[in-house]
């Protein structure tokens, strides 16, 4: 028998954000995993996805993400985490402010055969500006911070 939607989308959360096992996440995901986020209108592929995480971590060195409920309806998985960190250098138009930022995100996981196909999450936004005291604009380009 295999993992439960719900052990599958809590360890892949896990692997990514606490641990920085990307060399693992292929086991969570299809071929075909699509990402989205409110930080970037683009959707994006597992390797893009890596890159987009490393940039949170080199920017919040500290970060540290506590999953709050992970919640599960037949192939659906909802995750809520809140994330806390201080922001040490500029990513997706946010300067650093030396403050520690406290926010929370929900996570939707679209799962196929024991694996997510499809991530999206969204972010406190609103939350995030009001710490910052500056606006954040959703369509940041991410082409900058990935890989060639």
């Amino acid at each position: 028998m295999g993992k439960s939607n719900e052990a599958i989308a809590a360890m892949f959360i896990k692997l990514v954000w606490q641990k920085k096992h990307y060399n693992l996440l292929d086991q969570y995901v299809t071929n075909d995993f699509q990402y989205h986020t409110t930080f970037n209108e683009r959707v994006l592929n597992l390797n893009e996805y890596i890159e987009y995480v490393k940039v949170f971590h080199e920017a919040i060195p500290d970060l540290e993400l506590t999953i709050e409920d992970v919640l599960v309806k037949d192939n659906k998985a909802v995750v809520h985490s809140i994330i806390i960190g201080t922001i040490t250098k500029p990513f997706f138009g946010i300067k650093p402010s030396g403050k520690l930022l406290t926010f929370s995100a929900m996570s939707t996981m679209e799962m196929e055969n024991g694996k997510i196909r499809v991530l999206d999450t969204l972010t406190d936004m609103a939350g995030v500006q009001r710490q910052i005291e500056t606006p954040i604009a959703n369509d940041y380009p991410i082409e900058p911070y990935l890989k060639k």
